[in-house]
């Protein structure tokens, strides 16, 4: 008699799906083996390390900002460990991919070995595999033995072993060896019993993709191609199967280990799908950048177009390649391609090919400005005028495609134009801009146009013009009377032979000097941009303008940004995008707004910078720690505005309405803002926002007083205005604690609700040295014992964090909130946006 658990895991399977006892041995036959010999736990690491980076990213700002008080060389070193730490994660996880698609399942991975299979398997495959195996130039066999402290007569029986299980290992099948001991010897082994009981009930192509797929999200490869080749050998359908493995390699960042596995399958008769070949050339644009990458994506992309592919080149291939040349910084590769592509028909370039193109050329301009030195001013701005004619012609041929109906653009398109002419840097070039929306997208023209003046450019003399002028004189010195000379022996110079000769000659250059300026004139004629952006949409019925967006308003912001007097446009277009009604009115999002905020620092509009926090940004939900910062950065450079203060208040006390906790880089902000307009007493004189009713009739023998009356104001202003952050963050440090981290948790907390223990630290003690130099002597006549009992009691609660040991606790920590300020900041923000929300409504209907 069998005595049964009555809730075991084959009970209620055999209960549940009424299998049989193969088909139950079959389902677990890899769940028996614990991931096989392949060290999942290795995928396991290297996939949390890779898909953490906001981890490590928040660990980079915490370490730079913690580099001031250890030491720049203990944090260069640290990060050189991580790097090598996650380098030889990666190395492993490498070479272990390139054993299996070897097939060989011993852990180690030898280059010759697999040279001499691959040719022993397809002679004419193997003849370019030389070439394109390795584009990484990863070591081979010997040189990681000798790395792993292997000898090299232990290496030779080693490749011996694997020359034998070259065969069985293939098909999936490993016999066990007991004379193996290498870094993977010790761990279980696929046998062909388990790959038969999976192959039962795989006999559909469906199936057997989606069995692969759940291996491969398992983090078991091994199993995965093992399962893909028997399958293959049986005569199954497994494309879709090999795709999966394709893509597994590329999502793991090996594409070398794809390509070999490209290789395998078609050395077993099995044709590439059209699905195929755009995972290959997909992945290859994401693998680390090299030469050898984009030859090995050449051969890959130049395999389509043979005869006996069966696969008909497409449009999404060639853009996928393009990708690869811009990605690894094959110019002129990318050039070739893209002309060979036809003007017309399927094959025919679309809108993601010419953004492609006017990316990688955008691109190749910036890499070429670095390498210069910032003397060769220059050449910097020839190569930036270079690049702006390429791009206006390809240009050119968008718009003359465009007409003709044969091209259909796209926002991405038009903003990738957009960049390339702020690569110029020129009035023209940001004033060309917005002639390209206004061409596609029918947004108006609001800023005037920038002067063009090229006779008063300085040009320098080139040698064929110095050449020239030496002809002329030589001309005009023939051209004298003849008069005897004679040398310094006295004797008369006989004939002037030579003379002539050499005037004859002169001319003859000057004379192909004026035909090939004329030339450079025609091609100059041929290749005019003054009407290339010339409205098209309404010349023809068929043409619609585009929608515009956030980041076309966003580039239009940016080329006011660049321009000499683009200010007053820029606040133009603003107006008339986000708050006028019209089809394309647009919302901001918040990198919008950041780069409005720029603009209007350099106007200093810090009247325009706070109404448009309040009255757009904060009620929108777009309002972050960095947008207050840079509108901040407003007031700060207003400094000279009577009102300076009363904006700066209340943009701060707008922060109250957007973040659950205080941005410690506001804070500090304000601080400075406060600080610049203490060391100003003229402007203190006038500032509004302090109350000096009686400065005015104040005697000039005693402007002491006063300076000391408005000193006072301005102190006791700032510690109202800066009163209830201190407040949150010390309720903050005493009782908040950071929240379990989950799933849910991370999709709640949208808000900015941490802040940094040492700057929370630093600002309490700056407000401090603030509070106890009001509490002085010399403001005490202008201090009333209300404002001083309250700034006794700030001073006191404030004392502790300069105390040695609280700044010790808070070095390595983070400030959360409680879950009272959580509560109360999500009321009070949706409070807020809601009453602002109805106030437009309002004022709208009105």
């Amino acid at each position: 008699m069998t005595f049964r658990f009555p809730g075991s895991l084959v009970n209620r399977a055999l209960r549940s799906r009424l299998l049989t006892a193969q088909q139950y041995r079959a389902t677990t036959a890899s769940q028996r083996l614990q991931q096989t010999w392949i060290a999942s736990s290795n995928y396991r690491q290297y996939n949390s390390s890779s898909s953490s980076s906001y981890n490590r990213s928040s660990d980079r700002d915490r370490d730079a900002r913690r580099i001031g008080h250890v030491g720049e060389k203990h944090f260069k070193r640290r990060h050189d460990n991580r790097r090598q730490v996650q380098d030889a994660k990666t190395r492993e996880s490498h070479d272990i991919l390139m054993a299996i698609a070897s097939g060989s399942l011993t852990g180690q991975y030898n280059s010759q070995l697999e040279s001499s299979a691959s040719k022993a398997l397809d002679p004419e495959a193997a003849e370019t595999e030389d070439l394109e195996n390795d584009p990484y130039d990863y070591e081979d066999g010997e040189s990681e033995a000798q790395e792993n402290g292997v000898p090299e007569d232990q290496t030779s029986k080693e490749q011996d072993v694997e020359a034998e299980i070259e065969a069985d290992s293939a098909d999936g099948e490993v016999p066990e060896n007991t004379n193996f001991r290498g870094p993977l010897g010790g761990m279980p082994k696929l046998t062909p019993k388990i790959i038969n009981e999976e192959l039962k009930w795989l006999n559909d192509p469906r199936k057997m993709a989606d069995r692969v797929a759940r291996i491969l999200h398992s983090g078991n490869p091994a199993l995965a191609a093992a399962l893909v080749r028997a399958g293959t050998k049986q005569g199954l359908r497994c494309d879709v199967a090999w795709n999966h493995l394709l893509q597994y390699c590329m999502d793991q960042n090996h594409p070398q280990a794809a390509f070999k596995f490209y290789n395998d399958m078609k050395k077993r008769g099995r044709r590439p799908t059209p699905r195929t070949y755009t995972i290959m050339l997909k992945g290859f644009s994401s693998a680390p950048r090299s030469l050898g990458v984009a030859k090995t994506a050449a051969s890959v992309y130049r395999s389509i177009g043979l005869p006996n592919s069966g696969v008909k080149l497409d449009i999404i291939h060639t853009n996928a390649m393009l990708t690869v040349c811009h990605r690894h910084w094959d110019m002129d590769r990318l050039w070739k391609i893209a002309g060979e592509l036809p003007e017309e028909g399927p094959g025919a370039p679309d809108a993601t090919t010419y953004t492609i193109i006017l990316n990688a050329v955008q691109f190749a301009a910036r890499r070429d400005i670095e390498k210069m030195s910032p003397d060769e001013m220059e050449k910097i701005l020839e190569r930036k005028a270079q690049v702006i004619t390429e791009g206006k012609r390809i240009w050119a041929d968008v718009i003359w495609r465009w007409k003709n109906q044969t091209l259909k653009i796209d926002n991405e398109l038009v903003n990738g134009m957009a960049s390339l002419l702020l690569e110029g840097g020129s009035d023209i070039d940001c004033y060309n801009v917005m002639e390209l929306y206004k061409q596609t997208m029918g947004i108006p023209i609001l800023q005037k146009r920038p002067t063009e003046n090229e006779k008063t450019t300085r040009r320098r003399i080139t040698p064929e013009q110095t050449q020239a002028l030496e002809v002329s004189e030589a001309t005009r010195q023939s051209q004298m009377e003849d008069v005897p000379f004679v040398d310094e022996n006295n004797r008369p110079i006989q004939s002037l032979e030579p003379a002539v000769e050499l005037e004859q000659d002169l001319r003859e250059e000057v004379e192909e000097l004026e035909i090939e300026k004329e030339e450079e004139v025609e091609e100059e004629e041929e290749e005019d941009f003054t009407e290339l952006f010339k409205p098209v949409v309404p010349q023809s019925e068929e043409l619609s303008f585009l929608e515009p967006n956030s980041k076309e308003l966003t580039l239009i912001l940016n080329a006011c940004f660049t321009m000499t007097q683009g200010s007053e446009g820029g606040q133009a277009y603003w107006k008339h995008m986000t708050l006028e009604d019209h089809e394309y009115r647009i919302d901001p999002d918040t990198f919008t707004y950041i780069q409005y905020f720029r603009l209007l620092r350099i106007s200093r509009s810090s009247k325009i910078a706070v109404s448009t926090m309040r009255e757009q940004m904060v009620p929108s939900g777009q309002a972050t720690g960095t947008a207050f910062h840079v509108a901040l950065s407003v007031c700060r450079r207003d400094r000279r505005n009577h009102s300076v203060l009363n904006h700066a208040n209340e943009l701060v006390g707008l922060m109250d309405k957007a973040l659950i906790l205080p941005d410690i880089r506001i804070l500090e902000g304000y601080l400075e803002t406060i600080q610049i307009l203490s060391s100003n007493p003229s402007t203190l004189l006038y500032l509004r926002g302090l109350d000096t009713e009686d400065s005015t009739s104040t005697k000039t023998t005693r402007l002491h007083e006063m300076g000391r009356k408005l000193q006072a104001k301005l102190r006791l202003s700032a510690i109202a205005t800066l009163r209830p952050y201190i407040l949150q963050l010390h309720e903050a440090m005493e009782n908040g604690k950071p929240e379990s981290k989950t799933r849910w948790s991370a999709l709640q907390n949208t808000l900015s609700d941490s802040v940094a223990g040492p700057a929370a630290v630093k600002i309490m003690s700056r407000v401090r040295l603030v509070v106890d130099d009001t509490l002085k002597l010399d403001y005490k006549a202008y201090v009333s014992k209300v404002e001083r009992k309250a700034l006794d009691a700030d001073s006191k609660m404030l004392k502790k964090y300069s105390d040695k040991d609280v700044i010790a606790a808070f070095k390595q920590k983070r400030v959360y909130p409680t879950i009272e300020q959580k509560e109360e900041a999500r009321e009070r923000i949706k409070k807020f946006q809601w009453e602002a929300r109805n106030s437009r409504n309002q004022a709208g209907s009105n």
